[in-house]
This record gives C-alpha cells, sequence and structure tokens, in this order.
C-alpha cells in the first residue's frame, strides 16, 4: 500500500511534468518562429546597379521577401518596386554580430556590386546568399589587380520592414 507521502510525491511529480511540457510547447513554436527569420518583407532604395546570382537590378526601390510567405523555406526574392525585375535566390543563415537594424549587404568589387546578405532587424540572424560565378569571377580579378592584399568592400543600405 502507497503511504499518504509517496502519493503526495507522485501528484508533485505529475505537476512538474506537465508544467514542463505546457511550457516547451509554447516555447518550442515561439522559438521556431524567431529563428525562422524574414517573417515579412524589406524594402530599400538601392543607389547603385547591383546583381543577385547571375541577374542585374539597375538602382532603384526594391523589396525582398519570401519566395512563399507561408514557409520557412530557404528561398527569398528580390523584387523592382514596379515588378518589373524579380530573382529568387536560395540563402543560409548568417550571424550579424548583434547589429539590430534592417539592411541589405553588398560586396563590391570595383564598380559591380553583388548582393550578399540580408538582414530584417528582429534578430542577429539573417540570411547569406552564396557566391555566383559572375562574383566569383569579379572577386578572380579584384584579387588580380589588388594581388590578393585587399577583400572586396563591404556596402550597407539600410532597409524599411513591411511594405
Amino acid at each position: 500500500m502507497w503511504s499518504l507521502h509517496q502519493y503526495q510525491m507522485e501528484v508533485i511529480l505529475k505537476k512538474q511534468i506537465l508544467s514542463v511540457a505546457a511550457t516547451l510547447t509554447l516555447i518550442i513554436p515561439m522559438s521556431i518562429i524567431g529563428f525562422a527569420g524574414l517573417s515579412g518583407t524589406l524594402s530599400a532604395n538601392i543607389p547603385f546597379d547591383f546583381m543577385v546570382g547571375g541577374k542585374e537590378f539597375k538602382a532603384g526601390k526594391y523589396s525582398v521577401s519570401r519566395l512563399f510567405a507561408s514557409s520557412a523555406s530557404d528561398t527569398l526574392i528580390i523584387r523592382s518596386a514596379d515588378n518589373s525585375e524579380a530573382a529568387n535566390f536560395n540563402v543560409n543563415s548568417v550571424n550579424g554580430k548583434g547589429e539590430s537594424q534592417a539592411r541589405l549587404i553588398f560586396r563590391r568589387y570595383g564598380n559591380q556590386y553583388f548582393l550578399a546578405q540580408v538582414f530584417d532587424g528582429q534578430s542577429s540572424e539573417g540570411f547569406g546568399l552564396l557566391k555566383s560565378k559572375a562574383e566569383r569571377e569579379a572577386a578572380k580579378k579584384h584579387d588580380t589587380i589588388t594581388q590578393n592584399v585587399a577583400g572586396p568592400e563591404v556596402v550597407t543600405v539600410v532597409a524599411r520592414t513591411g511594405q
């Protein structure tokens, strides 16, 4: 037979297990949403011509968002303000070193700019683009000119969240 003390301990243990389970049920979905990043749209006025993958874009107003808003896929899309230009691109997670401003990061080789990273300003996590063939060629040419002494210049364009 169980003593009263054992029964009380069992009840306390069950309450603690249920409390932990309930807490995890709330925390896990919130952390997934928090780490998913780029839940909305970023808008920026980019003052120079630039490339995303192998596609060239003229200076102007652009928006960046997930290709499919309802998913946490690793594919983003950049669109011109008038929707005349667009490109999809795959990304990896990157750490923004604590900055909390929405921004687009470009690598500059001579007079060529390449979109490199996207941060929504909601956390230090962001998205990094892989170097395209065009960027690798520009980097190679740049390395030849600078004799591998200087890397690309990093240019930051401030973005706004929302439309």
